[in-house]
Protein backbone atom coordinates (compact mmCIF):
# COMPACT_ATOMS: atom_id res chain seq x y z
CA UNK A 1 0.00 0.00 0.00
CA UNK A 2 1.65 3.43 -1.10
CA UNK A 3 1.96 5.90 1.31
CA UNK A 4 0.10 9.09 1.12
CA UNK A 5 2.90 12.16 0.53
CA UNK A 6 1.33 14.01 3.55
CA UNK A 7 2.40 11.11 6.09
CA UNK A 8 5.53 10.23 4.09
CA UNK A 9 8.14 10.78 6.97
CA UNK A 10 12.19 10.87 6.75
CA UNK A 11 11.86 7.14 8.46
CA UNK A 12 9.76 6.15 5.53
CA UNK A 13 12.58 7.21 2.78
CA UNK A 14 14.01 3.47 3.44
CA UNK A 15 10.73 1.92 2.32
CA UNK A 16 10.67 3.61 -1.13
CA UNK A 17 7.47 3.83 -1.21
CA UNK A 18 6.12 4.91 -4.28
CA UNK A 19 4.40 8.53 -4.83
CA UNK A 20 1.36 9.28 -6.80
CA UNK A 21 1.46 13.21 -6.57
CA UNK A 22 3.48 15.34 -8.66
CA UNK A 23 5.64 18.02 -7.13
CA UNK A 24 4.88 21.76 -7.49
CA UNK A 25 6.69 23.50 -10.08
CA UNK A 26 8.81 25.96 -8.21
CA UNK A 27 12.18 27.29 -8.88
CA UNK A 28 15.30 26.39 -6.67
CA UNK A 29 18.20 28.06 -6.39
CA UNK A 30 20.82 25.71 -8.36
CA UNK A 31 22.87 24.92 -5.23
CA UNK A 32 20.01 24.12 -3.65
CA UNK A 33 18.86 21.77 -6.41
CA UNK A 34 22.42 19.83 -6.51
CA UNK A 35 22.18 19.85 -2.52
CA UNK A 36 18.81 17.91 -2.89
CA UNK A 37 19.95 15.88 -5.52
CA UNK A 38 22.94 14.67 -3.54
CA UNK A 39 21.06 13.49 -0.58
CA UNK A 40 18.90 11.82 -2.90
CA UNK A 41 21.42 9.91 -4.90
CA UNK A 42 23.23 9.01 -1.35
CA UNK A 43 19.72 7.84 0.18
CA UNK A 44 19.12 6.33 -2.99
CA UNK A 45 15.69 7.49 -3.43
CA UNK A 46 14.18 10.16 -5.60
CA UNK A 47 14.36 14.15 -5.47
CA UNK A 48 10.60 14.22 -5.00
CA UNK A 49 10.63 11.65 -2.42
CA UNK A 50 12.94 13.79 -0.05
CA UNK A 51 11.33 16.72 -0.99
CA UNK A 52 8.08 15.72 0.49
CA UNK A 53 9.66 14.35 3.26
CA UNK A 54 11.46 17.23 4.22
CA UNK A 55 8.71 19.24 4.04
CA UNK A 56 6.28 17.14 5.54
CA UNK A 57 8.63 17.08 8.74
CA UNK A 58 8.83 20.69 8.73
CA UNK A 59 5.22 21.30 8.55
CA UNK A 60 4.77 19.03 11.63
CA UNK A 61 7.75 21.08 13.31
CA UNK A 62 5.63 23.96 12.27
CA UNK A 63 2.10 22.81 13.71
CA UNK A 64 4.44 21.74 17.20
CA UNK A 65 5.70 24.76 17.59
CA UNK A 66 4.23 27.77 20.20
CA UNK A 67 4.08 30.21 17.33
CA UNK A 68 1.80 27.78 14.95
CA UNK A 69 -0.21 27.58 18.74
CA UNK A 70 -0.37 31.00 18.79
CA UNK A 71 -1.69 31.72 14.97
CA UNK A 72 -4.43 29.06 15.53
CA UNK A 73 -5.62 30.88 19.04
CA UNK A 74 -6.34 34.11 16.78
CA UNK A 75 -8.15 32.91 14.05
CA UNK A 76 -10.30 31.24 16.04
CA UNK A 77 -11.03 33.59 18.46
CA UNK A 78 -11.75 36.04 15.76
Amino acid sequence: MPLKERKLKLADLKQRAATETALLAVRLPGQTMKEIRDVARTLNIRMRALVFALLNEGLDAYEASPSAAKSARRRSSR
